[in-house]
């Protein structure tokens, strides 16, 4: 029986990764004013951050609609037997709900959806595992319900680089932004039950990264473990939390992501994440 995986752009994935695993990715859409464009589809990343910091306003982000997924998930049935469908939180966005109305719509018992409860490198984990596992012939069943376990055992960090974002998004005051760039001010976002909260707040890159190891120490060790390690539009800084986590680890397998459109709208440039299930 054949299974196909479906995801949102907001998985971060390269697409040599999702061809080479047949994924489907649905993009999401991110809007500067008039202007929209479809996540990883219509704009670079790199021309996106330019863009971003160009502009004095945020861009803003749209949901995949249902009539978005009524389209892929009836082209994909014409050509394969099940689908499972992994999508960011159901609480950062409504995508996830979008397509259990699709699903709804067409009354398909052959499409099984996840709310992964997480996003970028956290839904690019699960994302992964579940195709891997369609290639051990892994049923659609013992799929999902691997997945469900799964999802809540990520350990997902990120270090915000820039206070920008906050203080355009209107979560920061532009002095309290001030005062925290002058200080070197490092937030490390966690995501809890779907939700995106503060884990800590360091002085510093250094300190942050110092932070989520001494984290990452407590949960033993990483030998057997696929770890997913993200930036947005700082590959050196990547390359050095790399480093450091090769050195700390040596896990069993590390893939890299670019942060995309979507979730770089609300990290902004300079973000360094991990995950990876513990």
């Amino acid at each position: 029986m054949a299974l196909r995986i479906v995801t949102d752009s907001t998985c971060d994935l390269p697409e040599s990764l999702t061809k080479a695993l047949d994924i489907t990715v649905v993009p999401l859409k991110v809007l500067f004013g008039e202007e929209v464009y479809r996540d990883g589809v219509d704009l670079s990343k790199s021309d996106f951050y330019k863009k971003m910091a160009e502009h004095k306003q945020l861009p803003t982000t749209a949901q995949v609609n249902p009539g978005e997924f009524l389209e892929v998930f009836q082209d994909i049935l014409t050509k394969q037997d099940e689908i499972i469908g992994i999508f960011i939180s159901s609480k950062l966005s409504g995508t996830y709900s979008s397509a259990v109305i699709a699903k709804e719509q067409l009354g398909e018992a052959r499409i099984h959806l996840v709310d992964s409860g997480s996003t970028s490198f956290g839904l690019a984990l699960l994302v992964v595992l579940a195709a891997r596992m369609v290639r051990q012939n892994k049923t659609a069943e013992e799929i999902v319900a691997h997945l469900e376990t799964a999802k809540k055992k990520i350990l997902f960090y990120g270090v915000i680089n820039t206070l920008e974002n906050l203080k355009k998004g209107g979560r920061l005051s532009t002095t309290g932004a001030l005062a925290g760039t002058l200080l070197g001010i490092k937030p490390i976002i966690a995501l809890k039950d779907g939700e995106v909260t503060v884990a800590a707040k360091t002085r510093g890159q250094k300190k942050a990264f110092a932070w989520i190891l001494d984290q990452m120490q407590k949960n033993g060790s990483l030998k057997d473990k696929l770890v997913f390690i993200a930036h947005a539009a700082a590959p050196a800084e990547m390359q050095e939390f790399k480093r450091l986590v090769m050195e700390e680890f040596n896990p069993k397998e590390i893939i890299e992501l670019e942060i995309g459109t979507v979730v770089g709208t609300h990290s902004g440039p300079g973000c360094v994440g991990i995950g990876y299930l513990v």
